[in-house]
């Protein structure tokens, strides 16, 4: 019995260490597949990962083509398309179609630009030949004629012609303005000079009515069209002169960080609140109209300042007060 117990003994100790390898063998298995498996996933992630960076620097090259389009679109330049299939290149083609009629579009509103400008042009001289014609012949008649009666009315005519001739060139030069037919030439210019020019055009007319400017900070200079912002100006002063009772008009300039500010200011009777609301638009002179004015001087300002991409604003603080704000970045861009 002794023998047998020690073979059964060897054959469990043997049995027993092939079940330990087999199961070692079969851990070492699995391991060695896991490891296959998490290499395999590696890989398959890695690809994955360049498939997806090859498709967004695909579509990232994509959409920077399709912004170099709305560019070129924006600066009226050549369109080039993306060839190929998919959404980008569909998408690319609509904005080839989209810039062609949208060039085409601004070369037919173009011509008529110019269109319009020489109508304009053959208008003005139509109307201010004989305009001209008037003015001069009632100026020789008023240099010979010795009846005062007729020299009178004679001089009532001649004012009414000289009207007549500043209505027309306002309308002509609104109608150039809305249509786009001005060339606006910007520079900085100091505010003083802009000032003293308008003060000098106006010279008779503020010594006429015993006027007076009054200017603060005008030292600063101002990037705008130095012929149409002395227009402006001497709109808006006009108007303020025609209402001022106290003989001065205050010109005030404040600088900011990206626009001028300039205030003007009469002592006057100021502005009805309903006449707030109407003081810009053409032809009105307020409910009770004041002065030889025609309703159009503010309009034609505002257009003007419009232009420079700025605005003008008016209130009342113990007379009427004028604001004219103009950007002065805005304004270097329209350049």
């Amino acid at each position: 019995m002794g023998p047998i117990k020690s073979m059964d003994a060897y054959l469990y100790k043997g049995i027993q260490t092939i079940y330990i390898i087999s199961l070692l063998s079969f851990m070492m298995y699995i391991i060695f597949q896991t490891q296959l498996y998490l290499y395999m996933l590696g890989i398959c992630l890695g690809l994955l990962g360049l498939f997806y960076v090859w498709i967004r620097k695909n579509n990232h090259e994509q959409m920077k083509h399709l912004i170099s389009h709305a560019d070129a679109i924006i600066e009226q330049k050549k369109v080039n398309v993306i060839d190929g299939e998919g959404d980008m290149s569909l998408l690319s083609h609509k904005l080839y179609t989209l810039s062609h009629r949208y060039n085409q579009l601004m070369k037919t509103m173009q011509q008529e630009q110019i269109q319009l400008k020489g109508y304009i042009e053959d208008i003005s001289h139509q109307l201010k030949t004989p305009i001209t014609s008037m003015r001069l012949n009632e100026e020789l008649l008023l240099d010979v004629i010795e009846d005062n009666k007729q020299r009178d009315k004679l001089h009532q005519i001649y004012q009414q012609t000289l009207k007549m001739n500043h209505l027309v060139n306002d309308l002509l030069t609104l109608a150039l303005l809305d249509s786009h037919s001005i060339s606006f030439r910007f520079d900085d210019y100091s505010i003083e000079t802009l000032i003293d020019t308008v003060e000098e055009n106006l010279e008779h007319l503020l010594n006429q009515n015993h006027m007076i400017l009054q200017v603060e900070h005008q030292q600063e200079t101002l990037l705008c069209d130095y012929k149409w912002f002395v227009e402006a100006l001497e709109n808006i002063i006009k108007n303020c002169i025609e209402k001022n009772q106290n003989g001065c008009i205050d010109i005030i300039v404040h600088k900011f960080e990206s626009f001028i500010k300039i205030m003007i200011r009469d002592y006057g009777q100021g502005f009805d609140e309903e006449e707030l609301q109407h003081i810009f638009e053409r032809f009105y002179r307020g409910k009770v109209p004041q002065g030889e004015g025609i309703g159009i001087g503010l309009s034609l300002a505002k257009r003007i300042i419009e232009e420079h991409h700025g605005f003008i604003v008016a209130r009342n603080d113990n007379g009427a007060v004028f604001e004219i704000s103009i950007p002065q970045v805005l304004a270097k861009k329209k350049i």
